[in-house]
């Protein structure tokens, strides 16, 4: 609801500041989650050592079997990348996502990048996430822009999560020149 009230303000509403949404398409976003990130996330949110090794064992007990001809010719360990379907998955997947968050929050307090207001005594929103996919609200500057896309590029270089920028779609406001 809030997505959709943003972006039909964001279309509708006449300003003299131009705002945009990107809706991102992270690239095989399950399949290049980098455990060790996994791991560095959940130690930075507190969880204690203990229960980083529990979750991270569970995470890396994956194997696959190729079977040709109906033999067993190997087994394969994954040393990344989360099973979806799994039950645990997209909570790691949320894992990864909150250090997107923390260099969001970080650049928005830098006033590298700007969220978006619906009105003169409203929220400003800069983000909002679900699972895998991420709406990011900002002022339609240059220097905004650049300032996502540092973010995203610290991200990446992070996580090994890439944004797939042919899936990847942009809004303009009205007043984007």
């Amino acid at each position: 609801m809030v997505g959709f009230e943003c972006l039909y303000g964001l279309k509708h509403w006449k300003r003299k500041d131009g705002s945009m949404a990107i809706k991102l398409d992270m690239s095989k976003a399950y399949n290049r989650v980098e455990w060790c990130f996994i791991e560095q996330m959940m130690a930075k949110l507190g969880f204690s050592d203990n229960w980083i090794n529990k979750i991270i064992g569970c995470v890396k007990s994956i194997s696959y079997s190729l079977i040709i001809n109906g033999e067993v010719v190997s087994n394969l360990k994954p040393t990344s990348g989360l099973r979806q379907g799994d039950p645990i998955s997209p909570y790691m997947f949320l894992m990864c996502t909150e250090g997107l968050l923390c260099l969001l929050n970080k650049a928005n307090l830098d006033q590298s990048i700007s969220g978006y207001k619906s009105s003169r005594f409203g929220l400003v929103i800069t983000h909002l996430f679900f699972t895998d996919d991420s709406l990011l609200f900002s002022r339609a500057t240059v220097s905004y822009c650049e300032g996502i896309g540092k973010v995203l590029k610290d991200y990446a270089l992070a996580s090994d999560q890439v944004v797939n920028y042919a899936k990847s779609i942009m809004c303009l406001s009205p007043s984007v020149g």
